[in-house]
């Protein structure tokens, strides 16, 4: 095995141990976004959000491991999610950035971690 497919797969090993805690924290958020908002929710929000961005990064790493032999994540697809969060973000809309959420980017996610544990 080559390093650089060496390096993609522990990034995919840290993708899978930070997804593990990433899914459930990111669906709490949505619940109380669509729930009752408590004093800490955006700022909490923001650090899910944190997550979520190193979880692209690493996606952005791992594609060609993630979608082999099969197109498990369409890129423009997550662009758009990322582009409709981006803008539920601007207008603070955080009903659009929970429906955002729970609609794409958790699906995203999920398919991600099933990935990487496969590759691990």
């Amino acid at each position: 095995m080559d390093t650089v497919r060496e390096q993609k797969i522990e990034a995919l090993r840290t993708a899978n141990d930070y997804l593990e805690r990433l899914i459930p924290a990111m669906e709490e958020v949505i619940s109380e976004i669509r729930g009752e908002m408590k004093e800490d929710t955006v700022d909490y929000l923001l650090q899910i959000i944190d997550g979520f961005n190193f979880m692209i990064e690493t996606y952005n790493v791992t594609r060609d491991i993630v979608n082999e032999p099969e197109e498990l994540i369409v890129d423009d697809v997550l662009e758009a999610s990322v582009g409709r969060l981006s803008d539920g973000f601007s207008k603070k809309d955080y009903p659009a950035i929970a429906e955002e959420l729970s609609s794409d980017i958790v699906p995203f996610l999920k398919v991600f971690k099933e990935a990487a544990a496969r590759n691990i």
